[in-house]
């Protein structure tokens, strides 16, 4: 906004080039700066609309929509558009003519808005419709697990340190932790020579109280806790559990009696065990972050192999005891899962399928 009114100040002072009739000008800017904010009503309608949509169809806790950036910043031009139009508006004053940069420049950035306003449309649309979510949840969840798991094969986990560290805990209201400044982090604790051992892993809730890390060195509790971006919401940037967590929450909302579609289940069980695949050839214990020197200064608190099959599988596998397709549909990836996972993984893979295959034996023999 305030670059809006600075432009729409500056711009009208400009006397060199073409000039246009002031007369033009103000209807221009009129029609522009009243007609921005049936724009910037229609932002909000959508995100209402898909909010409450998604809540209902998807999981309360799908917030990819409301939080992503172009929203915000299509909103934040619009209004920066209006705010220049009646800024320019009030500059033209009594002038007879105003150069042409004016209505050009509201012109041009109208034409802006209307394509972020179509960009944000076609999220919409897409937000609406289960393809596109389970698709964009499973896209999400890759690139956080490629962010925050190496591939097998690296440098072995360094020991974590054991005496003289003191703890740091959380002396604020309740919040959930939702990422980590590490290159912050990473800059004090070089600074200080120190090291941090997490104890909490992001997207869980702190409460007051709660030991957030525990710091060798010399490094004060505020750099760490300053580190800590929380809030209400999980977000899936620094979490890689959240995708698995939306993932079966559409596909228990699908088995409900209320729905009954199991094809959905199915679906976003398949996205489930493509990210448990993904998982098979990363380094699950890793979980460090060094300095430059190569000196291990961070160690974070990472899901383990267990803690994703608990959230990812055996809430839905649970709830699809009746239903023959998501039953058949499990035991035959899980058979699928369990021959790509290392030997150290398959005992959890293996005990899930033999109990889906009961339950599958039992329907039929039900039947």
């Amino acid at each position: 906004m305030g670059i809006g009114i600075a432009l729409g100040v500056l711009l009208p002072r400009i006397h060199a080039g073409a000039t246009v009739a002031t007369s033009r000008t103000v209807e221009v800017l009129g029609a522009v700066g009243f007609g921005i904010l049936g724009l910037v009503t229609l932002i909000y309608s959508l995100l209402f609309l898909v909010v409450q949509s998604s809540n209902t169809t998807f999981t309360p806790r799908l917030n990819l929509f409301q939080d992503d950036p172009w929203i915000w910043r299509t909103y934040a031009v619009a209004v920066g558009l209006f705010a220049f139009s009646m800024s320019a508006f009030l500059e033209i004053g009594n002038a007879e003519k105003v150069t042409v940069a004016v209505p050009i420049f509201a012109f041009v950035v109208a034409l802006g808005v209307i394509v972020l306003i179509r960009n944000i449309q076609a999220k919409a649309f897409s937000s609406l419709q289960v393809n596109a979510i389970v698709d964009l949840l499973q896209r999400r969840g890759r690139q956080v697990i490629d962010d925050v798991y190496p591939p097998k094969g690296g440098p072995a986990r360094k020991t974590v340190p054991s005496t003289g560290g003191h703890p740091v805990r959380w002396l604020r209201p309740q919040t959930t932790l939702q990422q980590l400044d590490l290159r912050r982090l990473l800059n004090e604790a070089e600074n200080g020579d120190a090291a941090i051992v997490f104890r909490t892993k992001v997207g869980q809730t702190l409460w007051a109280g709660a030991t957030v890390a525990e710091v060798y060195g010399h490094l004060d509790d505020d750099a760490v806790l300053s580190a800590c971006v929380t809030g209400a919401n999980r977000t899936v940037d620094q979490d890689p559990l959240l995708a698995f967590r939306l993932l079966s929450d559409i596909g228990l909302r699908a088995l409900s009696p209320a729905v009954n579609d199991p094809a959905t289940a199915v679906q976003a069980w398949d996205a489930i065990v493509g990210l448990l695949v993904q998982l098979t050839s990363r380094d699950l214990d890793a979980g460090t972050v060094e300095s430059p020197d190569g000196t291990t200064r961070i160690w974070l608190d990472l899901p383990g192999w267990g803690d994703f099959m608990r959230e990812g599988c055996d809430e839905l596998l649970s709830n699809a005891r009746n239903s023959p397709m998501m039953l058949a549909r499990a035991t035959e990836t899980l058979t699928l899962l369990e021959e790509a996972a290392p030997p150290g993984l398959r005992p959890g893979v293996e005990a899930r399928r033999r109990e889906v295959e009961s339950d599958l034996a039992a329907g039929h023999a039900a039947r």
